[in-house]
């Protein structure tokens, strides 16, 4: 589908037959926008006449305008108002919407993701629909991709919201309680997903009602959309708070880990992240610590710390998952390449990572609430989205949240070049070429950006760049404070920068430098010239990465150096197919049409895998998330008071005595924070048992019954019984209290909540588990779904999975007690 520029009879797409036919047969995809042209003539015609206004008659009219919005349908005076803030943007801060970017924001506030490339100006389209929406005066959010862009957006976009009348605020890593709430306070809040969402589950630990930082949720306008609605929509938000450090020697067994050899102690699937122990491993384990058999009951916890030595020690890698800094571990975020602060592992797992590491080991948790992103972006009433990269995850974007795509033509002409792939047999060879690459095209000044997929990948190819005289700027999670100035400076003339993720989504690399000085000077030299060094495993990444070039009808070029030993070819097997062929000893690049083809296949396949994990974690996640919001909808009410807790029904002459000796404000307080305390208590004690039961899982169908059927029959069982145990528990602690000097004496664990919490950030199956579930959903009909694409990749992938799975299950026969799979 081709876009076409502006016309002067208005905003529209080229559109197709094979557009057309898409359409008929119920594509979710809006090519036609022929239904936003008379808005659009509205809004031209009023901002004629709002230019010849002074600032002071324009502030007049912004101020009647909110009058008639408030006391008449706002609707009444919605087109008046985009054209209020179309002259607005003009005068604070020099840039005047254009007709593609005010489609866009109508789109939006119709409450659809829009699609526009990269350079477009979604920032700025976005500042319409969230003014409308704070109109209402409950509250706007704008869901960023990365602190960096909250705090840049924000700051960029106040003049336009503070001459509306309207206050804005932006939330970040390291904020105080205080100073969240103040900032979602704000007409409008920037704020990543991820904190918003962490700060959703903080408040449902919140004791009293000062403590919480949100408002009701009202609108929504999810920046980068695809990737929060879509590629993270599987991960869930887990918070933990902390517990009496247990006992367990996590040291000597990371000593003793540390000496073994894969395939000797232990076989390994890095890709599917499994290891195992070998006999030999479980042998030498056994003489070293004289526990008796490893796989004995009364070795249960033992065997769980040594899955997590063995895992970390051969599964995560220094600056590939994690790095250390200042001491601690760094968790890094594998779509944006950053570091998240006050994230974890599960905590046998973190405790081996650090003793690996040789760091001091910090607190254990125990996980308090969990929401996954799809069910947390779905509480708001009101959702929209932008991104570049739309249309491949339309048929998601609309089975999972309705909301259509609405496809938005560029302002300029793209005249971007995107090179084919150049394919080498070897990961040496393909760095070798890369630093070739910046050295030929760097002579000439031209910028350069090239994107690699790791921290260690980054600083391996800047080191090689260096040695051979070539000055760089390396981004990556190690030193993302210095994300502004390096982004800042990417595109002048003669810089070369390598990065992460961290350059991907959300980052504007303006030709010729910060202030675009030398603007022409590099559009000259054919604009920004953008390498990736790998295929990731969705096309989107990929394309988000060739975004950055090419903006505004600005030249530039991209291209991507790949190799057979890269990650994504190992993982899915292609590399097997075609080493054979073309690998072996061959030198230089391998130019054939088929490696090129099974390059796509293979994003193809672990696109279609990654689908079906979403769908079968939703499955399991709605079960929780529908007893979670049950549970916390009665938690509030009780911290609100507007509903008092029934718990003196059957001992009300308790309560009576109570009252009398410390009368009926200490009682009702002293009530809330043993409800509160116990409601917590008990609900941790779920979620504890629901991680058990999903652990466990798989093993049902394997017996040939419905895992998922199993799994919500066991758990509502258990939810069942979680209201009664709350309120025995908060009776026999409200019968034990004493009343001293007309005081109710409560324990300190009562009235506050956890002295401190951090969050988790980690997937909710293993791989050995999300292949199994999509082999055996419910119905069995998954895997006829996409068979055509996907039949034999999965069954070569559940054939190695269920051999190792097969061989644990003979074990745990000899042994009585079965294995913890980390």
């Amino acid at each position: 589908m081709l876009l076409v520029p502006r016309h002067s009879d208005g905003v529209r797409n080229r559109v197709g037959w094979p557009e057309r036919l898409a359409r008929l047969r119920g594509s979710s995809i809006e090519f036609d926008l022929r239904s936003y042209e008379e808005p659009l003539a509205e809004i031209g015609h009023l901002g004629r006449e709002l230019t010849t206004l002074t600032d002071e008659a324009l502030r007049a009219r912004v101020q009647s305008t909110r009058a008639r919005g408030a006391t008449d349908h706002l609707h009444a005076v919605r087109t008046e108002f985009v054209s209020l803030i179309r002259e607005i943007a003009g005068r604070t801060i020099g840039l005047r919407p254009f007709d593609e970017q005010i489609v866009a924001a109508l789109a939006l506030d119709r409450g659809a993701i829009v699609e526009m490339q990269t350079g477009e100006g979604k920032t700025l389209a976005a500042v319409i629909p969230v003014s409308l929406a704070a109109l209402a005066g409950q509250g706007a959010h704008v869901l960023t991709h990365n602190d960096y862009l909250a705090r840049r957006d924000a700051e960029w976009m106040r003049p336009i919201y503070e001459w509306l009348g309207l206050s804005v605020a932006f939330v970040h890593q390291g904020m105080t309680p205080a100073e969240r709430r103040r900032a979602y306070a704000a007409d409008v809040t920037y704020v990543t997903a991820k904190e918003a969402g962490f700060d959703h589950l903080r408040d449902h630990l919140a004791r009293r009602p000062s403590d919480l930082v949100h408002r009701p949720f009202h609108f929504a306008l999810v920046d980068e959309a695809d990737s929060l609605l879509i590629d993270e929509a599987r991960v869930p938000l887990v918070i933990a708070g902390h517990v009496d450090r247990s006992s367990s020697s996590v040291a000597r067994l990371a000593e003793l880990v540390r000496g073994f050899t894969a395939g000797v102690h232990y076989d390994m699937d890095e890709y599917g992240r499994d290891a195992e122990l070998t006999d030999a491993g479980i042998d030498r384990i056994e003489r070293a610590l004289g526990c008796g058999g490893l796989h004995d009951p009364r070795n249960y916890a033992l065997l769980t710390e040594i899955n997590c030595a063995l895992h970390a020690q051969a599964l995560l890698r220094r600056d590939v998952d994690y790095i250390v800094k200042d001491g601690r571990i760094g968790v890094i975020d594998e779509l944006t390449g950053r570091v998240v602060a006050d994230r974890h592992w599960p905590d046998g797992l973190q405790a081996a990572l650090e003793a690996k590491e040789s760091l001091d080991r910090r607190s254990d948790g125990r996980i308090l609430g969990s929401i996954t992103l799809q069910h947390f972006l779905r509480s708001y009433p009101r959702l929209c989205g932008m991104t570049g990269t739309a249309q491949p995850a339309a048929a998601e974007l609309s089975v999972t949240y309705g909301l259509p795509v609405v496809v938005v033509p560029t302002h300029r002409r793209v005249i971007r070049i995107d090179r084919a792939d150049v394919v080498f047999g070897t990961r040496e060879e393909k760095e070798a070429a890369v630093a070739h690459e910046v050295a030929r095209v760097h002579l000439t000044g031209r910028p350069i950006l090239v994107g690699t997929l790791t921290v260690e990948e980054s600083e391996r190819l800047g080191g090689r760049l260096r040695a051979a005289g070539i000055g760089c700027q390396i981004l990556n999670a190690k030193n993302d404070a210095a994300e502004a100035a390096i982004v800042a400076g990417a595109g002048a003339i003669g810089a070369v920068t390598i990065s992460t993720n961290m350059a991907g989504r959300g980052t504007d690399i303006k030709l010729g430098g910060a202030d675009e000085s030398e603007h022409d000077a590099a559009v000259a030299l054919g604009g920004l010239y953008v390498i990736g060094t790998n295929r990731h495993e969705s096309l989107r990444i990929d394309q988000q990465l060739k975004g950055r070039a090419g903006r505004q009808g600005d030249p530039g070029e991209s291209r991507f150096f790949v190799s057979l030993e890269d990650d994504l070819l190992v993982k899915y097997g292609i590399q097997g197919l075609i080493a054979g062929r073309f690998g072996g000893d061959r030198r230089g690049p391998i130019e054939h049409p088929i490696v090129l083809r099974e390059i796509a296949r293979a994003q193809r396949i672990v696109e279609g895998q990654n689908l079906e994990i979403r769908k079968t974690l939703c499955r399991y996640a709605s079960v929780v998330e529908q007893q979670r919001r049950l549970v916390m909808a009665w938690r509030q009410s009780i911290l609100d008071g507007s509903e008092p807790p029934p718990i003196w029904q059957r001992s009300p002459s308790a309560r009576q005595t109570l009252v009398e000796a410390a009368g009926e404000d200490a009682v009702v307080d002293a009530e809330r924070a043993v409800m509160l305390h116990h409601i917590d208590r008990v609900w941790a004690d779920h979620l504890a048992l629901v991680a058990d039961v999903r652990e466990g899982v798989h093993l049902v169908a394997l017996g040939g019954h419905d895992p998922l059927r199993h799994f919500t029959s066991e758990i509502t069982m258990a939810f069942h019984t979680v209201a009664e145990r709350v309120e025995a528990s908060v009776l026999e602690t409200l019968n034990g209290i004493e009343v001293k000097d007309g005081r109710v004496e409560l324990a300190a664990d009562l009235l506050k909540g956890p002295s401190s919490t951090w969050t988790y950030l980690v997937n909710d199956d293993p791989f050995r588990n999300q292949i199994g579930m999509m082999l055996t959903g419910p119905g069995r009909v998954t895997l006829a779904i996409n068979a055509a694409a996907l039949t034999m990749p999965l069954l070569i992938l559940w054939g190695l999975v269920d051999r190792v799975f097969r061989k644990r299950l003979r074990r745990r026969g000899r042994s009585g007690r079965g294995q913890v799979s980390v």
